[in-house]
């Protein structure tokens, strides 16, 4: 992307020669009252003129539109400002041909200060030039590609370097458990692919430990364990989708279908499971041989699969899957370098949960009526998936709308996942009215009729109440 300046970072100790400068250029004092991705109002006061600023676009083909106003407008529309009040000085510094600006922040951001260098200082000569000024031996880093030096990101979420980190470390931390919750070390100005690697590490981690506790204990003992890596599982590919555009495109697509293979080995241990609950549920109350030998029939297999998957795990096509995924997250390559992934965690985090409302929303419409069993399901995990990113990006979300929204979330989940049950409950019923015989089986079949009944009773009840509640639910803001 071609940039018309170069943005330097400069070191702490250029506050010591500021008072020295003799060309300070003015006192600016900016706000900003719209933070978009694409589009920005501002408004300047330098000096003794005010003005309203509207920038829009993509970075690469923005225009900017100033226009004057009085100190009276300026005032009022403060109260609207996003964020901080940014209170900075102007330096111009000229080397040779090149005039370069030094801001140097005060009050919120003090001590931080930036060097922003035109284009026309970049010829070997020049930049050579401004290398070996005075100004050159305080450059930290070239910043220019990452916009949390941006000022609407300064005035969301302040100084990036107030929480200096490297990522490599965090991961070592993590490792060796000396670092649990990646909530202890996220923070809103970390750089978003940061804040996703480590929350990705940390899953890897964690099905890595799963995947070794399924070797190690007897397939018996292995339900819950299984049960929990495919959840991981689960929760890994939602934050992978949700932030697809900071990935190399070819190594997001093979990570996918790595996700999808572990889903798969493990879908039917997940279905044999519920099956096994449902039926143990329902002999409680029966007390049947013949439930309890087809009981007993589903736990072998279920066993059988636990072994598989047990075995699945100490294989060569796993360690590979599981290699390519800490490299996929620890490696660089050709991810985490474009412009989403360096913008501050906490912009992106509130748009990502804000885009996750807006798709259940859709999801809502687009099935409004529909009261089929898939639809159901949809909209279940479209609930799941909000629920499970508002607690992942709970701590970088400023808005208190969100406590409400999730509260009213988790009922309409709950209601969803009940139901759910239920018909599974209800299928399972029915397998066993169609497999047992009316003559063998009195006792049984006269109770699973009753149970069918009930259970359809439920389901016609559910299916007139739910979008009420979902209508209530769309009129919820974010």
């Amino acid at each position: 992307m071609h940039k018309e300046y170069r943005r330097y970072l400069l070191k702490k100790e250029v506050s010591g020669i500021l008072e020295d400068l003799k060309t300070k250029f003015s006192t600016s004092d900016i706000f900003f009252t719209k933070i978009k991705l694409c589009k920005e109002i501002r408004y300047e006061h330098t000096d003794h003129t005010y003005q309203k600023i509207i920038q829009s676009g993509a970075q690469h083909a923005q225009s900017v539109t100033f226009k004057r106003i009085g100190k009276k407008k300026y005032h009022q529309k403060k109260r609207d400002k996003r964020g901080i009040l940014l209170h900075l000085y102007i330096y111009l510094i000229k080397i040779d041909d090149c005039t370069m600006h030094l801001e140097a922040y005060d009050r919120k951001l003090k001590g931080l200060c930036l060097l922003t260098v035109p284009d026309n200082c970049f010829s070997y000569t020049e930049a050579h030039t401004v290398q070996n000024s005075f100004i050159g031996k305080f450059i930290e880093a070239d910043v220019s590609d990452d916009p949390r030096y941006e000022q609407k990101y300064l005035a969301l979420f302040g100084n990036p370097t107030k929480h200096p980190y490297n990522i490599y470390a965090i991961f070592k931390d993590l490792e060796q458990k000396r670092l649990r919750d990646p909530h202890e070390i996220i923070f809103k100005e970390m750089k978003s692919a940061d804040a996703v690697r480590i929350y990705l590490y940390e899953r890897y981690l964690t099905l890595h430990e799963y995947a070794k506790e399924v070797q190690s204990a007897k397939p018996a003992h292995n339900e819950k364990t299984i049960e929990k890596f495919r959840d991981e599982v689960q929760r890994t590919v939602a934050i992978i989708k949700s932030y697809e555009e900071i990935f190399d495109e070819q190594q997001y697509r093979k990570i996918l279908l790595h996700m999808m293979t572990l889903l798969s080995i493990t879908k039917t241990h997940a279905d044999l499971m519920l099956i096994a609950s449902k039926i143990t549920k329902l002999n409680k109350k029966l007390h049947s041989p013949y439930i309890d030998e087809m009981l007993q029939n589903i736990r072998e297999k279920t066993a059988h699969e636990a072994h598989k998957i047990s075995n699945y795990f100490g294989s060569r096509e796993f360690q590979i899957i599981s290699s390519q995924l800490q490299r996929f997250i620890r490696e660089k390559n050709n991810s985490y370098t474009n412009y989403e992934s360096q913008l501050p965690f906490g912009y992106s985090a509130k748009i990502k949960v804000s885009g996750k409302h807006g798709e259940l929303l859709q999801t809502i419409n687009f099935l409004d009526g529909c009261n089929d069993e898939k639809s159901y399901e949809k909209l279940q995990t479209a609930f799941e998936e909000l629920i499970e990113f508002v607690n992942i990006f709970v701590q970088q979300i400023d808005s208190d709308a969100y406590v409400p929204l999730l509260k009213k979330t988790k009922e309409i989940h709950k209601l969803l996942a009940k139901h759910t049950q239920q018909d599974k409950y209800l299928l399972i019923v029915k397998m066993l009215l169609n497999h047992m015989n009316e003559k063998e089986h009195p006792k049984e079949m006269a109770y699973l009729h009753k149970k069918k009944k009930r259970l359809l009773r439920k389901k016609r009840k559910f299916d007139q109440n739910i979008f009420k509640y979902l209508e209530k639910f769309k009129d919820m803001t974010f």
